[in-house]
């Protein structure tokens, strides 16, 4: 098992010291983060809240007297698009710097749009979608890497592993993410030596798989990778109706396979031999996330996986970025945000935007099964990206 290279969590009681003596300060020096967020409602588990107020408290705790303080600020999407463009609205005008909602384009886009009124930025820690970098807006950052690298990633380990036909479920209901995702890993299959030979849709909140099943089975050609971009439970009702139905193949996805509730969701053990997803950094195997998740809880934040670290690194970049900028103002954040090298992250040792200016640079963990147990099976930056310029 290869082993991930991810900031100790001892340095982070000292990265306020990271860039030297910091320039004095006002008074009133704050970043304010405002995280129009679904704390209820089916993205729930995708939240990444406590994770960014649980390493506010820290840092907060370990700055110095000129060092910029931050303040996190929620409030209840319901995992509802409309009403987070409104709460952010609300975040703007009570003066955050940084806002963000429900993480797809549908959200985003108006909130990026509004944001750029203020000056400010919107720092979506758990996006991966396309559009937000090609709509054109200089004030947005996600805080993972685009689908269509997290696509090459499990494309090339299937392809590694044996598997050479591919089936791909898709759907529109949120995007490029569920519906894009895994057709660009169906082009990085090919590109591989893959063969795509059926691809079928379906909507959230299923809980039936059998037509989709019937229509793979129908197939001519049988599939031995099935590649599906979902979230829990459907796609934990998924596999253990694929298996139940006979089917022994590889099971492919991305982040929204990385919540704690897949394995119970499953259910059997021998049901996750052959699932393989790609996501953000490791949790649910004692590094450093497991542990900074861990302290998290005896303090009393409900963090729950992977996506609390996104939120951890995006209040270490804009701690660090405001320390480095001498201001707390929203435009000069954004471009110390920004600066040539990045700064310390949590999912990865350096979070830096420097180079494509809206997405970080990282490398891809993807994750495996052993005995019911999540393995690291690779973690490096992938070849064959689809789509990307």
């Amino acid at each position: 098992m290869k082993t991930a290279t991810i900031m100790p969590l001892a340095a982070l009681a000292v990265l306020a010291a990271t860039y030297g003596a910091a320039p004095a300060m006002a008074a009133d020096n704050v970043v304010k983060i405002g995280i129009a967020v679904a704390l209820t409602g089916q993205l729930a588990p995708y939240e990444e809240t406590e994770g960014a107020r649980c390493m506010a408290d820290k840092l907060n705790k370990a700055a110095g007297p000129n060092d910029p303080k931050v303040i996190v600020e929620t409030a209840d999407n319901r995992s509802d698009s409309q009403l987070s463009v409104s709460l952010a609205q609300k975040f703007l005008d009570d003066g955050d710097q940084i806002v963000a909602g429900v993480p797809y384009p549908d959200a985003l886009i108006p909130i990026a749009t509004m944001a750029q009124g203020y000056g400010a930025t919107v720092y979506s820690a758990p996006n991966t979608q396309v559009e937000m970098q090609e709509i054109g807006v200089d004030n947005f950052f996600a805080g993972a890497v685009p689908d269509p690298i997290n696509a090459a990633a499990t494309a090339a380990e299937a392809y590694k592993e044996g598997a050479r036909k591919a089936v791909l479920l898709t759907s529109e209901d949120v995007g490029s993410w569920s519906a894009k995702l895994p057709e660009w890993f169906g082009e990085a299959f090919t590109g591989w030596g893959g063969k795509v030979v059926g691809k079928f849709n379906y909507n959230f909140g299923i809980t039936d798989w059998s037509p989709q099943i019937a229509s793979i089975k129908a197939l001519p050609e049988k599939p031995d990778v099935i590649h599906v971009s979902g979230i829990l439970p459907d796609i934990g009702i998924l596999i253990r109706q694929l298996r139940a139905n006979g089917y022994d193949g590889w099971i492919v996805g991305s982040d929204g396979f990385d919540d704690p509730s897949l394995e119970p969701t499953v259910g059997n053990p021998a049901y996750l031999d052959k699932v393989i997803f790609a996501t953000h950094g490791l949790v649910g195997m004692g590094g450093p996330i497991d542990e900074f998740l861990a302290q998290c809880k005896t303090e009393g934040f409900k963090v729950n996986g992977i996506f609390d670290a996104l939120g951890a690194d995006m209040v270490m970049v804009a701690a660090a970025a405001a320390k480095k900028a001498g201001t707390t103002d929203a435009v000069k954040l954004r471009e110390a945000m920004r600066a040539e090298g990045g700064y310390p992250g949590l999912t990865a040792p350096t979070i830096s935007f420097f180079e494509h200016k809206s997405y970080p640079v990282k490398t891809v963990p993807v994750i495996g099964f052993e005995n019911g147990k999540r393995v690291l099976l690779t973690d490096a930056m992938p070849t064959k990206i689809p789509y990307l310029k």
